[in-house]
């Protein structure tokens, strides 16, 4: 068995932020308290860091099988460790569609194969596997992944009645992308006729604009309270939308019938960004307004929203040029997520234990995943260690998803990612990744 002795480390967790030294012994943490000392263990010394839970991504697109010119698991879940994420939950609009367990079943025997960070699996609804859906095991599955709208494939599910019966069929939490497709193509038309084929990208908040959100969002809700489904509304755009939620808020974050998540994009960017970034801010749903980006991030320290996830979707350069109507939506983000958020906390508009709170313990509770996403004895250790003092610019040489694109590309953020820990191994150490055979399937305790 390994042993790892961090020394004098800054804890941040959920409630408060503590300097102690932590022992992890083969793959859980066995002791946080003051002064340890064991022989057989490799001490990191800490002193300068900031030690947070492994970041448990819950939104990510890592697109294998069926497109794996864009990414696969190997490749983004290598760029997410580099990023102090060690658990993600990749979503199924795959090539074919994840929507029997015999598929999810296929990826994930790719995860064990492939995967350098700990994996689970959501399972699509689609408007012809209520049968898969009511007999998924939910103790192996992340959740059900609904598109309202918005989605590839046979993965589209959009009227009321067929909304019920997903939502009455599904015997665990159910996550949603909110956007209303008869709106979408309204605008769309309005733009072409104005535009003709040079639609400019600062359109896009404007053809998936607010209305389309927030009216598929309170369609969710009136269909979740007729049916009882616990639902988790994904990658919130809007403060209308923050405001609906605020209004329903009950209970905690495990049981909580109605929840909301804020995605990167959403909190770190906003229209102002889109002159610059032009197709490579170009992600469904939008990002919107500066009021809308601070409505969000605030949301997250009032409890409101109650996770933080990616969406990360990477697409290959060819996919994400030319034209408004032929680039892709989606962009990558999982390996800056946790640096985005530390710049969040720099400009202090979010806290460390917030951070720490939404993108780890959050995630790990909503989900009911099993002995993850918190410091503390007898959990597994999964950690991301920081150094708040010297920053990471993003070039291409960084960039270690497949596409080698990123919105944050040329950006510098205040942080960086030294080390991160994996079920008790080191696998990046000062910046490198050093070791790729530690990750497991999460568990979810249901």
């Amino acid at each position: 068995m390994s042993k790892l002795l961090l020394k004098n480390a800054v804890l941040v967790t959920p409630d408060r932020i503590i300097r102690n030294d932590l022992l992890i012994n083969d793959k859980i943490i066995e002791k946080i308290a003051k002064d340890i000392s064991c022989d057989d263990a490799k001490v990191i010394d800490c002193h300068e860091y900031l030690v947070f839970p492994g970041i448990i991504d819950e939104h990510v697109h890592f697109r294998e099988p069926g497109m794996e010119q864009k990414a696969t698991i190997y490749s983004e879940s290598r760029a997410a460790v580099l990023g102090g994420v060690t658990s993600y939950l990749d979503m199924p609009n795959n090539n074919p569609s994840t929507t029997t367990m015999d598929l999810l079943n296929k990826k994930k025997a790719i995860a064990a194969k492939d995967s350098v960070a700990n994996y689970g699996f959501y399972l699509g609804a689609s408007n012809d596997n209520l049968e898969e859906i009511k007999n998924a095991p939910v103790k192996e599955i992340a959740g059900i992944k609904v598109f309202m709208g918005s989605s590839t494939g046979n993965l589209l599910v959009d009227k009321y009645e067929e909304l019920v019966n997903v939502f009455e069929s599904a015997r665990t939490i159910i996550s949603l992308h909110c956007e209303d497709t008869a709106t979408i193509l309204k605008n769309e038309k309005r733009a072409k006729a104005t535009y003709g084929d040079n639609v400019p990208f600062s359109m896009h908040p404007i053809i998936r604009n607010r209305d389309c959100c927030i009216e598929s969002t309170k369609l969710a809700i009136e269909i979740a309270k007729k049916t009882g489904a616990r639902i988790h509304i994904m990658h919130i755009s809007t403060k209308e939308e923050v405001e609906i939620l605020k209004s329903l808020r009950f209970g905690n974050v495990v049981t909580r019938q109605i929840s909301g998540e804020a995605c990167i994009p959403h909190l770190y960017f906003s229209e102002a960004n889109y002159e610059q970034k032009g197709a490579y801010l170009k992600c469904n749903p939008s990002v919107k307004t500066e009021m809308d980006r601070l409505a969000i991030v605030q949301a997250l320290e009032d409890g409101i929203l109650t996770t933080v996830g990616t969406d990360h979707a990477p697409h290959d350069i060819a996919a994400k040029s030319g034209t408004y109507f032929k680039c892709a939506s989606g962009l990558p983000s999982v390996q800056f997520s946790l640096l985005a958020m530390l710049d969040l906390w720099k400009r202090k508009e979010v806290t460390l234990e917030t951070i720490s709170k939404v993108m780890a313990s959050n995630v790990a509770d909503r989900y009911h995943i099993k002995n993850r996403g918190r410091i503390a004895e007898g959990y597994f250790a999964d950690l991301a260690i920081v150094d708040p003092n010297h920053g990471t610019k993003v070039t291409k040489d960084v960039i270690a998803s497949k596409c080698k694109w990123s919105p944050f590309e040329g950006d510098t953020f205040s942080c960086s990612n030294v080390h991160t820990i994996v079920n008790g191994r080191l696998v990046v150490e000062n910046g490198k990744l050093v070791d790729e055979g530690a990750a497991d399937a999460l568990e979810f305790d249901r």
